[in-house]
């Protein structure tokens, strides 16, 4: 069993959507997955009871989960863990229990300040970081790129544009994984080689 964490010390960088995406790109690969959804927003299971409402349900169970949940997952071939902003005790036990940790961040200098502190605490784990919401033709994704490697970071080769369709893919099962199924297979590569992301 494979724990991935997405995790990030603030909100609003696209770990509920990254998430949902993976999950799902896991579907496709034959994979068992589950997502523990350990915010207590509840912004996958959310997702998950609006997608099942709308008669789109998402093709993996999304499961409350706590401290003790994160330590004894339930088996699957894959386990993703949404942690929350702002609950240390929880992203800690998120961070614990991964295979992987991925932290998804903007690629603005802002962005990147903000992702320090979450790469801190997670510096104990094999970590990558995901660049997400990039603008198409921009420089900041490969300005971002550079910075975090030169600082011996990990940086998913695949990054998530910005696009219209995924901000509105809440309540329903993705259909284009816009990169995420590359970001998977990178995960998954990497993880089967016994490196860090």
């Amino acid at each position: 069993m494979l724990v991935l964490s997405v995790v990030h010390t603030k909100g609003g960088v696209a770990k509920t959507t990254s998430a949902v995406y993976l999950a799902t790109a896991a579907v496709r690969r034959g994979l068992s997955v589950i997502v523990l959804d350990a915010d207590p927003q509840g912004s996958a299971l959310l997702w998950a009871d609006a997608a099942e409402r709308a008669g789109d349900p998402l093709p993996f169970p999304v499961v409350t989960a706590d401290a003790t949940t994160m330590v004894n997952p339930p088996d699957a071939d894959l386990v993703i863990i949404d942690t929350p902003p702002g609950y240390p005790a929880l992203i800690d036990a998120a961070i614990d229990a991964a295979s992987v940790v991925l932290v998804p961040t903007g690629a603005s200098p802002l962005d990147l300040m903000r992702a320090w502190p979450t790469l801190q605490v997670t510096a104990h784990r094999p970590t990558a970081v995901l660049l997400t919401q990039v603008m198409l033709g921009s420089k900041l994704a490969t300005e971002a790129r550079a910075a975090l490697e030169d600082e011996g970071v990990a940086v998913i080769g695949t990054p998530i544009l910005r696009r219209e369709h995924v901000r509105q893919a809440f309540a329903s099962v993705p259909r284009d994984l816009v990169g995420y199924d590359d970001v998977l297979g990178e995960l998954l590569g990497a993880i089967a080689e016994g490196v860090p992301a």
